[in-house]
């Protein structure tokens, strides 16, 4: 059950770890650029002769159903929203696996690779763990992969490793799951935290802020989440990369003071941002130097 890039990287290599995969559940219609790494799996089930199941409710009755007639041994559920509940839990004889890219049982919750930069951790990693009631993130962990967070990682970056740590643990996994020789460790309640859900308006720029704290803004919401963003006048500009200038000079918070040969400058709460690539809503992104066509020196941001 999935509907973005980790999932279908991990069904491949699911079924590059020998397991049969009988069914595929994804959302349906086209994949929505709101929803951050959304892919297509209709290309992916034809390949390993899986059934497709389109569906906006996991517990429905119809896929509760379509799963049914699947007899799976094992159901995995990689990014994907919805908790999901104690009937489909009890159809797979193996068990309802979910895998969560942050060292359970620290981190429970939505957006673990924004909040991983925000919070200035130098380790993340992934979790595969049973699903054993309807709760988010909370059962017996199978196995866990440490991922390095390096100082000028993005999203996009990390995102990448943290995919590849999701190949690692299901290559590993998936055939000790089969052989029934999984390790299953309860996860320990009292060192539990949990990171709240995030949405798009929640990367606005205050440019109050420190450069360097709006550096990671930037750098954690970039591709492939909806970015870091501001306005000029009525126009929101989305700001895909940019670096902190220390010794920029002094302006008015939100100010653009310098245009270089890599962007623009703007004054933040303390030193400037050199916005590196920015996008206006209804443009194409623009960089380097060009981004003075889309925010001249003397704008005001905010």
């Amino acid at each position: 059950m999935s509907f973005d890039v980790i999932g279908r990287r991990s069904i491949e290599a699911a079924a590059a770890s020998g397991a049969e995969i009988t069914g595929i559940v994804t959302l349906p219609g086209e994949p929505s650029p709101d929803r951050s790494g959304q892919c297509r799996f209709d290309d992916l089930a034809a390949e390993l002769g899986a059934t497709l199941i389109a569906s906006g409710d996991v517990n429905d009755g119809a896929t509760i159903g379509a799963i049914t007639e699947l007899a799976p041994d094992a159901i995995f559920v990689v990014g994907w929203s919805q908790l999901v509940g104690e009937e489909l839990i009890s159809l797979a004889p193996t068990g309802v696996f979910g895998m969560h890219p942050t060292l359970l049982p620290r981190h429970r919750g939505r957006a673990a690779v924004p909040w991983a930069i925000l919070s200035g951790l130098a380790t993340t990693g992934v979790t595969l763990f049973e699903i054993v009631d309807p709760t988010a993130d909370s059962g017996p962990i199978v196995g866990q992969v440490d991922v390095p967070i390096h100082p000028d990682d993005t999203a996009t970056t990390l995102y990448e490793r943290l995919a590849e740590a999701h190949e690692e643990l299901i290559r590993t996994y998936v055939p000790a799951l089969a052989r029934g020789d999984a390790p299953r460790l309860a996860q320990d309640e009292s060192r539990a935290s949990a990171w709240p859900k995030r949405t798009p308006r929640d990367g606005i720029i205050d440019w109050h802020t420190r450069a360097p704290y709006l550096h990671d803004w930037v750098r954690a919401q970039t591709r492939p989440y909806p970015g870091a963003f501001t306005f000029l006048r009525d126009k929101r500009v989305v700001v895909w990369r940019a670096s902190p200038i220390p010794d920029s000079a002094p302006g008015a918070a939100g100010t653009v003071i310098e245009q270089r040969d890599s962007g623009v400058v703007v004054a933040c709460g303390e030193g400037g941002l050199l916005l590196e690539e920015v996008q206006a809503d209804g443009a194409e992104p623009v960089v380097a130097a060009d981004v003075a066509s889309a925010i001249p020196v003397g704008a005001k941001l905010g």
